[in-house]
């Protein structure tokens, strides 16, 4: 009951401060409601900028004060702001200090020390778009540009050699598929999902997978069929990971299916990524559906309970995505035309996006495509990323950097890392100040921490996607 409190009182006071910096709902809430345009005088709504140093910007540019450089380049072109954000300091506090020290090492290197370089290089530079506008320098342009390869190229190889570093992974596959041979009759068959459904929906469901790469997707049949034995193995890896180590490595799983049908047809982006896509939806869903096992038994939901509770999911949020898909990344231009959104974007950093584009990019066109100093970074990368994660594995996963999380670093906004980072330490020093267990500040600091990141996470993340519909509404 506590924890329950913690997590809606801190949602409560997160969603508060998410509306006043929110310009959607100040509009509503100034211009439309209240219309203090007509009464108060009120040119264009107030809203609080959470973009702190926007205060400082303000003023610089009234009295023509110093503004920051790095090598020429102006900080805010590289995405270095200030930014006080709730849910990237819950996100912090869950993630914990290593993963958010990994990300902000991986930002600092990228935007600080790499991308000046590369700008003043000329490997970086202001392009103009089909239509002859010119597009400057901003932290998603040097992500597309340029710290895209070398940040994919730390997730990837770090998550392959994470996820081949331990072979228990796959020797449990074969054990647990030997166990089922001599295993009597199941004792929890009268609560457990019935076996003929998987029988009879895998077969069925792989067809009308495939059929949809092919329908939608452009998928040679061939490969789409093919690619089906290696998800279901690569599931079953994935089930087993979380079974032993409560952890799923979907992303490591993913690659492998990438590039197994990148090898077989590289003119095609679509024949790898979705099979990719496949590989980590299905096996991320099915390693999460065994991880709702317990907490369904202590909540009294029997697994067919459950599973029926996740069938029942994917219609609700299909009929709640499908629509803030269009709201949101295809909103409509004066003519009611919907254009497809950049990959990266300073609204929406869609990393996971950006690793699979670049491992994509990476079959069909080579590596010729790319500057001399891409390939420099990725080969360093590359040895970098083995090295972390062979000295983890070494030491049992104390080693302090995780080469996933810098890889993250370079495609996530600065400001987002750099936030994350801040609650990821201030959860950290709290809960080595508060160690005694059944005190005040270990009851509210440590054993709250999930309900309280929790509560700054929803939050924010309720009312900013209620501001972006209110922007697009208005």
């Amino acid at each position: 009951m506590y924890k329950a409190r913690l997590l809606g009182y801190t949602a409560l006071f997160t969603g508060l401060y998410q509306m006043i910096v929110s310009d959607g709902w100040m509009k509503l809430v100034q211009l439309k409601l209240l219309r203090m345009d007509l009464w108060a005088g009120l040119k264009e709504a107030w809203v609080f900028h959470d973009r702190l140093d926007a205060y400082y910007y303000a003023a610089a540019a009234q009295a023509n004060l110093w503004i920051p450089k790095i090598l020429g380049t102006d900080i805010r072109q590289l995405g270095l702001r200030l930014t006080l954000d709730a849910a990237m300091l819950g996100v912090g506090g869950l993630m914990g200090i290593v993963v958010a020290t990994s990300c902000l090492l991986g930002a600092f290197v990228n935007f600080v020390i790499l991308a000046p370089l590369m700008i003043q290089a000329g490997d970086i530079v202001q392009r103009v778009s089909a239509t002859g506008v010119p597009i400057p320098i901003s932290r998603a342009e040097i992500v597309n540009q340029w710290s895209l390869w070398w940040g994919v190229t730390m997730m990837v190889v770090g998550s392959l050699v994470s996820l081949f570093g331990r072979p228990e992974l796959f020797r449990s596959v074969f054990k647990s598929l030997r166990g089922r041979k001599d295993a009597g009759a199941d004792v929890l068959s009268h609560i457990e999902f019935p076996i003929w459904i998987s029988a009879a929906g895998i077969p069925l469901f792989s067809v009308l997978g495939a059929w949809v790469t092919h329908a939608f997707f452009g998928v040679p049949w061939l490969l789409a069929f093919v690619s089906l034995p290696l998800i279901f193995v690569l599931t079953i890896i994935c089930t087993n990971s979380m079974a032993l180590t409560s952890w799923t490595p979907t992303g490591a799983l993913s690659k492998i299916t990438q590039f197994t049908m990148g090898a077989i047809d590289r003119t095609n982006p679509a024949s790898n990524l979705i099979p990719a896509g496949m590989t980590a939806e299905i096996a991320s869903n099915a390693a999460n559906l065994l991880s709702d096992i317990k907490p369904g038994y202590m909540l009294g939901a029997k697994p067919r309970q459950q599973a029926m509770g996740h069938v029942i999911g994917l219609f609700a949020g299909a009929l709640a995505c499908v629509p803030l898909y269009f709201l949101l990344f295809l909103p409509a231009d004066a003519n009611g035309v919907r254009t497809t959104a950049t990959i990266v974007s300073e609204q929406f950093a869609m990393p996971a996006a950006l690793q699979w584009k670049g491992v994509a990019d990476i079959i069909t066109k080579g590596l010729t495509s790319l500057p001399d100093s891409a390939i420099v970074s990725m080969v360093v990368a590359a040895v970098s990323a083995a090295a972390i994660e062979i000295a983890r594995l070494a030491t049992k996963s104390r080693f302090p950097l995780s080469s996933v999380s810098v890889g993250l670093g370079v495609v996530l906004p600065p400001e987002a890392t750099f936030a994350m980072w801040v609650g990821a330490m201030i959860f950290w020093i709290a809960g080595r100040r508060h160690r005694t267990p059944g005190t005040k500040g270990h009851t509210f600091w440590v054993e709250g921490c999930e309900p309280i990141c929790a509560g700054l996470i929803s939050g924010a993340a309720l009312v900013g996607i209620g501001n972006a519909i209110v922007n697009v509404m208005l």
